[in-house]
């Protein structure tokens, strides 16, 4: 309930100055742009799915709400520093912010820094459109972008019952750090087919290093998975 409250707030404080009239879709000279998501999506990221990493490209989807252009239009991405706990040494904003000639939909790429206080903590960048000589804001719902991100473990989400069952059992921290250091793998959308082929590697890691204290939880107990194979 404290998040949705919190994102109703960030879009009211957005929204606020900007210009209410209805988005047109087609027949008209007037450009708005907008964030691919609604503001309600946030973007969660942890750079414990890449543990070498010093810095992450964040791609952010924009899209005209209207017709495509026959020019590259400009926009103009800012930080809201005020709902935003994130530091300037936390991200580098992008560097080109266009929709190119032709097109309703861009990609612009915001850089998330690896920074040691990522450690222990969660950091919060909210971004907001403003308006340029090439576009107004578009669809209130979709004009802030919030992104989470921290170096912390979190259980995934894709790590459900049916992961539990059939490939990768028990979840515990430990068991997910080692799991990403070996398949470097987020099955994020995963087919089956490649959750088991996942499982397996992970499954021949812990065969080849049987009785190691990396493949023995803190309990003392080997780690096991269901995954059927390799027997």
């Amino acid at each position: 309930m404290k998040n949705k409250i919190f994102v109703i707030w960030i879009i009211a404080l957005v929204w606020v100055g900007c210009d209410r009239r209805e988005i047109p879709t087609f027949d008209t000279k007037e450009y708005y742009i907008e964030f691919e998501n609604a503001t309600v999506d946030s973007t969660i990221f942890t750079f414990i799915y890449h543990p070498t990493a010093d810095y992450y490209d964040l791609p952010i989807v924009m899209q005209i709400a209207g017709e495509a252009a026959g020019r590259d239009l400009a926009y103009k991405l800012s930080v809201n520093e005020k709902l935003s706990s994130a530091e300037v040494k936390h991200y580098t904003m992008p560097e080109k912010t266009v929709i190119r000639a032709g097109h309703y939909q861009d990609t612009c790429y915001l850089r998330l820094n690896k920074t040691e206080d990522l450690d222990g903590r969660k950091i919060r960048l909210v971004l907001y459109l403003e308006e340029t000589s090439d576009f107004a804001v578009g669809k209130q719902e979709n004009a802030a972008f919030i992104i989470q991100f921290s170096n912390t473990v979190d259980r995934p989400a894709w790590w459900d019952s049916t992961i539990e069952q059939y490939y990768l059992g028990t979840y515990s921290e430990k068991k997910f750090i080692l799991f990403l250091q070996v398949t470097e793998a987020d099955l994020t959308g995963a087919s089956d087919s490649q959750k088991r082929a996942v499982a397996l590697k992970f499954k021949q890691y812990l065969i080849d290093h049987k009785g190691e204290p990396e493949t023995l939880e803190n309990n003392g107990q080997p780690m096991t998975v269901p995954v059927r194979g390799l027997e």
